[in-house]
């Protein structure tokens, strides 16, 4: 049997290593779950699924409308995704315009497209816990209204400026909303250009505001800003923003009401709608030079949530766009439990680097996506990567090992097939993956069964719940007799050491399988005929054997 099971193993390994689309490596170090995401294709109905780490679906969802690719499962199971639905004439890369809740069936639930001639919703928003949202909001600003604001003319090529605004929404029926809190940029400027306009003063002064007239990687575009990510931290209630033009992010009061939120004063912080936090290029407000610059063009900043490793810091995703790769970035902000940044006058934002970074060691041009893509802390202490413009998701755990990939099928209007590669300007990019794990509450209740795979021609034997297993299925044999196998009803396990352990048993597709240990027994009567994977687990170490139930 072990002979059997060790060619097994082998023949597993070697076909699987052929995959060039879909799941391309998935071991036992991965956080097994659910990934979400949308390839952004041109295909309509567009899509959203829901994954298994082998790549099978459990669940998609469509839209009339184009997907962009920022979506979130909620508690209730519902999707909130983003779409292009863009009513604007503001030139905005990455201009979406429209939200849409659906239920977990598909049903349409609510929908808002928040676009007209001169302003549109776009890029990033966020479900609050109250059931609101937030949301980027761009407003065209005309030629005279940014002279006056003390923009330099001459970096005015376009003849407008746009006014980035953060909203939050009150979603009203099944396609209105209202406006409950609303931020605005053009009332945090300042500008050194010209004394007899608006916002002048000394920039290092007043680290607080935003310099109108430094444009980074914009140039001399209306789309000066462009705010490509959102973040909320409800313990906080402040809202973190992104700027991938300026190569900086910052923090703001949502304590305040609307009216302050245009000033200088209220809120917890007493500073109203100012900068409170700001970090990646202090050459912006006067304390630093290019060099100084730390971010390059990042995108999905965010706090990592409570309960997490590294919960209550900052990571992203640094693009690397001028410098040529990228990197996943940590960074711990100096701030109290109150939500109060210690600065030092006439410095730069702390920290000076990064806690952690994440880049291609050996190559490190090999890691590079100059636009979109993401990083996110999972329940095990990896980290799930986006490569979004190589339409790829990879899973490192704290050695920095991939330990699960997958290259989405999907390349502008057709689905590749098993044996293609998804490569080059036709293929179709991903923004966000997002993990969920087995028992997310969102999914109680809901139908999880795998329906086939994305890609054409998939081979679904490539894929069992772990493809790396070295040689822990035989050194398991020193420490345990497991037996009988294949089984009928029960599993004995039989300690030889008398270790404390403890087992898991899953699902080839890696479903926890709700089931307890009791006496060294595990009663299977439950399961269904077929191969299932046993974890056994002592201290860091843990062990595979798989298991036939007849």
């Amino acid at each position: 049997m072990r002979n059997f099971l060790f060619c097994l193993l082998l023949v597993s390994s070697y076909s699987y290593s052929q995959n060039t689309i879909g799941t391309i490596a998935n071991t036992e170090k991965s956080l097994n779950g659910y990934t979400l995401f949308s390839p952004n294709s041109s295909i309509i109905p567009s899509k959203t699924f829901l994954i298994n780490n082998c790549g099978e679906i459990v669940n998609e969802w469509s839209s009339n409308f184009k997907a962009w690719g920022v979506d979130y499962i909620t508690e209730d199971g519902d999707l909130y995704s983003a779409h292009v639905d863009n009513q604007s004439t503001l030139n905005i890369r990455g201009n979406t315009g429209r939200i849409e809740k659906k239920d977990w069936d598909n049903n349409l639930l609510w929908g808002l497209t928040y676009s007209d001639t001169d302003f549109s919703f776009h890029h990033d928003y966020l479900p609050l816990p109250n059931g609101n949202i937030l949301m980027v909001v761009a407003y065209r600003k005309t030629l005279e209204e940014a002279i006056a604001s003390g923009r330099n003319p001459s970096t005015l090529d376009e003849g407008e400026l746009y006014d980035e605004r953060i909203i939050e929404i009150q979603p009203i029926g099944t396609d209105g909303a209202q406006i409950v809190w609303e931020w605005r940029l053009w009332d945090h400027l300042i500008q050194d250009f010209d004394f007899a306009k608006n916002n002048f003063g000394v920039l290092a002064d007043h680290p607080e505001l935003i310099d109108i007239n430094f444009t980074g990687s914009s140039n001399s575009d209306a789309d000066w800003l462009h705010i490509s990510s959102i973040d909320y931290n409800s313990e906080l209630d402040q809202i973190l923003f992104s700027s991938p033009r300026l190569s900086e992010f910052y923090v703001i009061d949502h304590s305040t009401t609307t009216a302050e939120a245009a000033t200088s004063l209220g809120g917890n912080s007493g500073m109203g709608g100012d900068i409170l936090y700001r970090w990646g290029n202090p050459q912006i407000y006067d304390q630093g030079t290019a060099d100084d610059k730390k971010l390059f063009g990042q995108h999905t900043v965010h706090w990592v949530p409570n309960g997490l490793t590294d919960a209550g810091k900052f990571m992203l995703f640094n693009n690397g766009s001028g410098r040529d790769f990228s990197s996943v970035d940590i960074l711990n902000p100096p701030v109290d439990q109150n939500g109060n940044y210690s600065y030092t006058s006439n410095t730069s934002f702390m920290p000076s680097e990064p806690e952690w970074s994440y880049t291609n060691e050996s190559n490190p041009e090999e890691f590079f996506s100059p636009l979109i893509s993401s990083a996110y802390r999972l329940d095990n202490g990896n980290i799930l990567v986006t490569e979004g413009t190589k339409s790829k998701m990879f899973e490192i755990n704290p050695q920095k090992e991939i330990v699960w990939e997958y290259i989405s099928p999907y390349r502008n209007d057709i689905i590749l097939s098993q044996g293609d590669t998804n490569t080059g300007a036709a293929a179709s990019w991903i923004f966000r993956g997002k993990r969920y794990t087995f028992d997310y509450v969102g999914f109680t209740g809901k139908d999880l069964t795998p329906s086939g795979y994305l890609e054409q021609n998939p081979i679904p034997e490539n894929c069992s719940l772990f493809t790396t297993l070295s040689t822990d299925e035989f050194d398991l044999s020193i420490n345990f007799d497991v037996y009988p196998n294949p089984i009928n009803d029960v599993i004995n396990i039989i300690n030889k050491k008398n270790d404390i352990y403890n087992v898991e048993l899953f699902t080839l597709t890696g479903q926890k399988i709700d089931i307890q240990l009791n006496s060294n027994i595990l009663n299977t009567s439950s399961l269904n005929s077929g191969l299932y994977m046993l974890k056994i687990n002592v201290g860091d170490s843990s062990f595979i054997k798989k298991i036939v139930k007849k």
